[in-house]
């Protein structure tokens, strides 16, 4: 069902449109990725969907009765309340509802006899219980939980928060009020990976529909179902999640492109004719009507490239094979211990990724391998020929009062101003930013800034401390492909998931004051982490039960070896089953995408959308079929 809807709204700021024509609908149980680069108008459309700000043409409309919720219009917490008080006024009119009912038991304690009084009983009961009146209090715990506010900080007063602990209680506040269209503005950028974990799982569930800006690749790959593109003035609606949206995107530019080389061609050919042709007595009414022709065809236009930051690493030698060494390491403050007993090996060409809670550490392990602190106690082992080059995510590294151009020009003496310019021209760099000072550049501009310097260094090393930080997807994705491509040794501190996950071959965990190494992906990690909750849960379990006597395989009796022999039979015809199932969904998986990767398909949405919701179904039966292979061989390692 349709619950809201945009219909040719156009966003002008004096001479300059942002968008225009812009025209869609939300249907109620959406999950709508808004993407786009920075500065298309993304945010001005969500203050549109709230009312909070006028289109100047067209119209955003709600259904009557859909309440439409903003991260930003909840930010108005009262700071003298307690955490848990603030969030129960979300449920002020249920605890009221709660209240009367207390009274109206009192009355029927007064008069048992009353039957309309206890009709009246029931039917509020059944009301206020299917509202949620005996679950809000576990709902607020749940959500105050998933957020890192623990049972101990909910007394707290509001306004002994930090900035970013209110940030975080504002969210939680808008999720326990579930609008029907809830709007999120780069909800990711402030929550650590185990929030947002838990955040995504959280929404998948959620009842209404969500629409959310987002530069997080992990985020939408695994929320969204559709993609909004915002960009060039005009939005674009693709089916499927951000992975399936950048192939169809790829796809529809390879398309337009064949077409307008195509049709360029025939107007050559076309102008060739006219020209030769025009002025000869006998050819000239062909030539008039070659050129009427030629006047009123469709013109195809290039696809419109974004200008995309050109990043390049590479090293001038290679280091030893061993890199780094960690021994026992210990690392801190003269006053404070940070993370202990690290003890693990980086080698050559290892892509190593350092993630954990905000302040747990991470960056203090950078900077103890850089030397700007010194280890507690331990010892770090560094390799032959280590050349080491370092992202610091505060930037720090840049001279505020340098122009650009000095900055890279002071590094690089010798190097001819042309190619100097060259190189900051591929870093988006214009004739006039060169000129600017550092200290005038936004915070995306210092960082690439930083890759630019840091790219012409050719280290075989790189530390890098959150690079992502301030780029937009599509610089990410040049980044994260440029430190692919490599040739040197990679570490990184990140809270990107998509970027741990398409680069890392290693993760360093670290939690509680140690580094737990996990020697895989984010998505290996996340597997690692959840048999090790199982495994734990079992052995809880398994304390509460009184233990169960032993009995060997010898001493079987016979019927009890028959049964077992019987389940053995039963579950290798299962995994016979399961594989011969994946076998064949692999081959339908494998036909829709061959189907999909057709030009003349993949350019038509309305051909598209329902193979996308077939390989969508194919992949699922395809989980669920390798889930139960792997329970089956599990179950019979188990004989």
């Amino acid at each position: 069902m349709i619950i809201a809807q945009g219909h040719n709204l156009e966003q002008q700021f004096g001479a300059n449109t942002l968008f225009k024509n812009v025209t869609f609908s939300i249907d109620s149980n959406a999950r709508i990725g808004l993407v786009g680069p920075n500065g298309v108008g993304k945010t001005t459309l969500l203050k549109i969907m709230t009312g909070e700000q006028e289109p100047t043409h067209g119209e955003f409309t709600v259904n009557k009765g859909i309440d439409v919720g903003y991260i930003a219009q909840e930010n108005a917490l009262d700071e003298d309340k307690t955490i848990w008080d603030e969030m129960e006024t979300v449920f002020a009119p249920l605890i009221k509802e709660g209240k009367s009912l207390v009274q109206l038991q009192e009355k029927i304690a007064d008069h048992p006899e009353d039957q309309e009084l206890l009709k009246q009983y029931d039917q509020k009961q059944f009301n206020f219980e299917q509202k949620g009146g005996y679950t809000y209090q576990s709902d607020i715990k749940s959500v105050l939980n998933g957020f890192k506010f623990p049972e101990n900080t909910w007394q707290k007063k509001i306004g002994s928060l930090s900035g970013g602990e209110k940030t975080r209680l504002a969210f939680v506040k808008l999720l326990l009020r579930k609008p029907a269209l809830l709007l999120l503005d780069e909800p990711t950028n402030y929550l650590d990976l185990d929030t947002l974990d838990w955040l995504e799982g959280f929404l998948k569930n959620y009842s209404g529909a969500i629409i959310v800006v987002s530069h997080d690749q992990y985020f939408l790959d695994h929320l969204a179902t559709q993609i909004f593109e915002l960009e060039f003035g005009k939005l674009t609606a693709f089916k499927g999640n951000y992975s399936a949206y950048v192939m169809q995107r790829e796809q529809r530019d390879k398309d337009q492109e064949a077409a307008y080389e195509k049709q360029q061609v025939e107007i050559k050919k076309d102008e060739e004719f006219i020209q030769k042709n025009l002025v000869r007595a006998t050819t000239t009414k062909r030539a008039q009507s070659r050129r009427k022709k030629l006047e009123k065809i469709d013109r195809i236009t290039p696809p419109k490239h974004k200008n995309k930051v050109r990043i390049h690493f590479s090293s001038d030698h290679p280091s030893g094979k061993e890199v780094l060494i960690f021994n026992d390491l210990t690392i801190g403050y003269s006053d404070k211990t940070m993370v202990k007993d690290i003890s693990f090996q980086i080698n050559k060409g290892d892509r190593v990724a350092i993630i954990g809670p905000n302040g747990i550490g991470k960056s203090t392990l950078l900077k103890t391998i850089m030397k700007q602190l010194p280890p507690k106690s331990g010892s770090i082992k560094y390799g032959a020929s280590l050349e080491i080059g370092y992202y610091d995510q505060e930037l720090q590294g840049l001279d505020p009062s340098k122009t650009v151009l000095d900055t890279v020009w002071d590094r690089h003496k010798t190097m001819p101003e042309r190619d100097v310019r060259s190189i900051l021209a591929s870093f988006l760099f214009t004739a006039k930013d060169i000129d600017k000072t550092v200290g005038q550049l936004s915070g995306g501009q210092k960082a690439r800034l930083t890759l630019t310097v840091l790219s012409l260094e050719h280290d075989n090393f790189l530390l890098m401390d959150e690079p992502t930080n301030h780029l937009d997807i599509e610089a990410k994705e040049v980044l994260e492909r440029a430190l692919k491509d490599f040739d040197g040794t990679l570490l990184f501190v990140s809270h990107d998931r998509y970027f741990i996950n398409q680069l890392a071959n290693k993760i360093v965990s670290v939690r509680d004051g140690k580094a737990k190494i996990y020697e895989g992906n984010y998505s290996y990690y996340l597997d690692e982490k959840a048999k090790q909750a199982t495994i734990t849960e079992n052995n809880t379990s398994s304390e509460n039960v009184e233990p169960v006597k032993q009995v060997s395989q010898q001493k079987l009796s016979y019927q009890e070896q028959k049964q077992r022999d019987s389940q053995k039979r039963k579950l290798q015809r299962a995994i016979d089953n399961a594989e011969k199932q994946i076998e064949q969904l692999e081959e339908q998986e494998q036909q829709i995408q061959t189907e999909m990767a057709n030009p003349e398909i993949a350019s038509n949405f309305d051909k598209l959308g329902p193979l996308q919701e077939q390989l969508s179904e194919v992949q699922k039966q395809l989980d669920e079929a390798n889930s139960a292979w792997e329970k089956a061989i599990e179950e019979m390692d188990n004989f």
